[in-house]
């Protein structure tokens, strides 16, 4: 018996249907169908173009066909096949109205579909691209949704997505939106991030990879890299702005930043228990974070650092050094601020209880900001809550605030203001004393001899002269004509102006400018001598004419009203 038109028609429709969903992923031909896609192996896969020239009218035919059976059984009749053309009227009225009834429903569910993608986002695959050996399994579920298994190599993307994926191996749920991928892992998004692993899960209703497996992921703009066992990656959907990159279990970053004319400079090698990165512009680290950048290494428990402004903060427990013995310096902080123009550093500022350590100085304020050229400190600002204290190998100088000059990492000059304070060496080859000289003023300015430090760079650094403005004063030890074990003279005086010279590192002259007044003390004789030791009287000598007294060691005044006053040691 010869088939009837309608149902040989009806037969070729669903095949059609059957064969676009095993080779387009399509989800079949209508919702709530409760029979099984047959099992196939694909040997090449259709185009993409083709399903989707085709699939409107395969799903509107199907329709249409299974319409008229459940209505009327006239194609299961022997006699439909050889009916006029008049009795088929009513069939192809039927089968229009099918078609207008499918496609009204067709339209309302793209609706519905845009209505709930800001929280759901089922990955429909396309793999047109993937390879000729390419073997597929396609399980048709009673939810009208799909499980999909992939050999032979997988090339494709999700439909409606930016991105492209490939792998050995593939396995989609599709009702718990969850698609594992396996060997040879890429997930890439054009001109944004590339990330290659071992293994795979894409997460399609949250936009979440999880890859790991020696996980590298590249951003495709700047060349930055974070390689480590395993990464999240949280693309841009509707409820997130910008895109999340996770990186736990102590991963290693490689960020590069390009100049104005887009050539990358020197990559910075960071090292943490944990990164994020959000959007390509903000990258945060914690957990014993070890940064390295050319001649430099920082140290700190957390790290921020923006891309955009290329502002990077060290946290807690911060230490910058400079691994560079001839720009060799330290910096410790509670927090270290690095600043960077044209991709160089030229800033670092440490806040609280900040110390700086370069070649003969120490710096220790609240606050400490250096200025840098080509590496090296050119400039080092102390200021805030507390004192500010500078340290070299003969002058210790405190004040409210501070600016040291520095040349060659050496101090050239100290600016101290605000109730400063320096406290000096004296000469030990003259004097032996556990006492130290000192200067005070309002304000004071040190000057060192950086002459003698291009001659011979393995020299410490001399002080040249010291100035103190407002309410100056000063206090020096003068050696004794007895030799370096006597105690010393003191000499002290105030002024409005004390200008000190230094001689290879000790005081030569004492100038005091206006409102100047002293005093001059000698050591008296030991009191404490015994005096129970016997002495043989000495014979008296004869009268002789008597001599003028010596002049004193050095000029005596107390309270002297005079507008200057200098005192020299210069040898007579």
């Amino acid at each position: 018996m010869t088939p009837p038109r309608s149902r040989i028609r009806a037969i070729t429709v669903l095949g059609t249907v059957s064969l676009l969903a095993i080779f387009g992923g399509c989800r079949g031909a209508r919702r709530g169908a409760t029979s099984v896609t047959p099992v196939a192996t694909v040997a090449a896969p259709e185009r993409a173009r083709v399903a989707g020239a085709v699939a409107d009218s395969v799903r509107a035919d199907s329709m249409a066909g299974r319409a008229k059976a459940a209505g009327k059984d006239s194609a299961a009749r022997p006699d439909s096949a050889a009916r006029p053309d008049s009795t088929a009227r009513p069939e192809s009225a039927a089968r229009e109205k099918a078609r207008r009834d499918s496609v009204a429903a067709a339209r309302k569910r793209p609706a519905t579909k845009a209505a709930s993608s800001a929280t759901t986002r089922n990955c429909v695959l396309d793999f047109a691209d993937s390879p000729p050996e390419t073997r597929l399994l396609y399980t048709r579920l009673p939810d009208s949704t799909a499980n999909t298994f992939i050999g032979g190599g997988f090339v494709g993307r999700c439909q409606g997505e930016n991105n492209r994926i490939s792998a050995d191996s593939l396995e989609q749920f599709e009702s718990a939106g969850i698609v594992n991928l396996y060997g040879n892992v890429v997930y890439e998004e054009p001109n944004k991030l590339r990330i290659t692993a071992a293994h795979g899960t894409y997460l399609t209703r949250e936009g979440r990879l999880f890859a790991d497996g020696g996980v590298v992921a590249t951003q495709l703009a700047s060349g930055s890299t974070f390689t480590g066992p395993n990464i999240e990656y949280y693309r841009v959907m509707p409820g997130r702005p910008v895109s999340k990159l996770v990186a736990p279990n102590r991963p290693t970053a490689q960020l590069i930043e390009k100049d104005s004319t887009g050539k990358p400079g020197q990559p910075t090698i960071v090292t943490a228990d944990r990164f994020e990165d959000l959007g390509d512009t903000l990258v945060l680290a914690w957990g014993d974070v070890i940064i390295t950048r050319e001649t430099i290494i920082g140290r700190s428990d957390s790290l921020a650092f923006n891309k955009t402004t290329q502002l990077a903060r060290l946290v807690r427990a911060a230490r910058i050094r400079s691994v560079d013995t001839s720009r060799a310096f330290t910096l410790n902080g509670d927090t270290i601020d690095l600043f960077t123009t044209d991709k160089k550093l030229d800033r670092v500022l440490a806040l609280h209880s900040a110390t700086a350590t370069a070649k003969d100085l120490v710096i220790n304020a609240e606050r400490i900001d250096l200025r840098l050229k080509e590496q090296k400190i050119d400039d080092a600002y102390a200021f805030g809550k507390g004192r500010a204290r500078a340290k070299t190998p003969q002058q210790d100088v405190e004040a409210d605030s501070m600016r040291i000059v520095l040349s060659d990492q050496r101090p050239r000059e100290v600016r101290a203001i605000g109730g400063a304070e320096a406290k000096g060496v004296a000469d030990t080859l003259k004097i032996k004393s556990a006492d130290r000289d000192m200067l005070r003023g309002d304000s004071l300015f040190a000057y060192f001899d950086t002459a003698q430090l291009a001659t011979d760079t393995s020299k410490q650094t001399r002080i040249k002269e010291i100035r103190a403005f407002g309410n100056a004063s000063s206090l020096f030890q003068i050696a004794s004509k007895q030799g370096p074990t006597a105690r010393p003279s003191l000499n002290y005086v105030r002024g409005q102006r004390i200008f000190v010279q230094f001689d290879t590192g000790s005081v030569r002259d004492v100038r005091v400018d206006s409102s100047a007044s002293g005093l001059y003390l000698e050591p008296a004789s030991d009191s404490l001598a015994d005096s129970t030791v016997r002495k043989t009287p000495a014979k008296k000598p004869p009268l002789a004419p008597v001599a003028p007294l010596p002049e004193p060691p050095a000029p005596m005044f107390a309270l002297l009203p005079a507008a200057v006053v200098t005192i020299s040691r210069r040898p007579t």
